[in-house]
């Protein structure tokens, strides 16, 4: 399956999670999504945006960072994170994601049911 990148919803959500800024999600929404399939998204960060630290209960997501500089809070541990790296929050930990820097920064995250 293909899902050009003109077909992906743009969702932009003030204070993401009680983040600042406004978080730019382009949803990947399957037609025939599997069951246990959540999300599929490109998370798009300007300076100073944020997603708010939250847990993932019954299900884990997976992150693959492509463009600028993200801070991660993995479970009250920050980590910078760069392109090319990946990141997991498994079900039940807790996580947040920063734009501290003067530059864009995207990231790829889906997010997978576990029960």
């Amino acid at each position: 399956m293909i899902i050009r990148a003109e077909d992906r919803k743009q969702i932009l959500t003030p204070n993401a999670r009680g983040g600042d800024g406004t978080l730019d999600k382009r949803d990947c929404v399957l037609e025939n999504m599997p069951e246990n399939a959540k999300m599929f998204a490109e998370i798009k960060l300007e300076p100073g945006c944020s997603l708010g630290t939250h847990t993932h209960t019954g299900e884990y997501e997976v992150f693959f960072f492509h463009e600028g500089e993200i801070t991660l809070n993995d479970n009250g541990t920050e980590r910078k994170m760069h392109p090319g790296d990946f990141a997991i929050c498994y079900d039940g930990e807790s996580h947040g994601i920063a734009n501290r820097t003067d530059k864009p920064a995207s990231l790829f995250a889906a997010i997978i049911k576990t029960k």
